[in-house]
């Protein structure tokens, strides 16, 4: 792979600019025999868990004030459901974080193939009778 590879798939507009800069300078570090450099990733799980688990909490005690219940009741329902919704948004952002990754990968081994495929010479297109 060289760098005109990079180039041409800029030029296609295929792919986020970007991306395949970021690829780019991991490539050519990986070449030069330096670490890979750092990506800053957020982690789907974390976020997914505060906002679902705080949006729940709040309506629960949103809906504790209309119906006029006790505050310690709704102090403790609204911690219940923060904790239970916590950990669905957690298993939620999980999974979005999997199928993120898995699609990156995917699109990224799909981009490798067809420049290795472009890149050979294509044998026995042309029949000599």
């Amino acid at each position: 792979m060289s760098s005109q590879d990079f180039k041409d798939w800029e030029s296609s507009g295929q792919i986020d600019p970007l991306m395949l800069r970021l690829l780019q300078k991991k490539y050519e570090a990986v070449r030069r025999g330096e670490s890979e450099p750092a990506i800053k990733q957020r982690k789907l799980g974390a976020l997914y868990a505060a906002f679902i688990g705080v949006g729940a909490m709040v309506m629960v005690m949103l809906l504790g004030v209309i119906r006029g219940t006790d505050v310690d009741q709704i102090l403790l329902n609204s911690c219940r459901s923060l904790l239970v919704f916590c950990i669905i948004g957690f298993i939620a952002g999980k999974i979005a974080e999997m199928c993120v990754h898995q699609s990156a990968k995917s699109m990224i081994y799909e981009m490798l193939r067809r420049s290795e495929n472009s890149a050979s010479p294509a044998s026995g297109d042309s029949k000599i009778e």
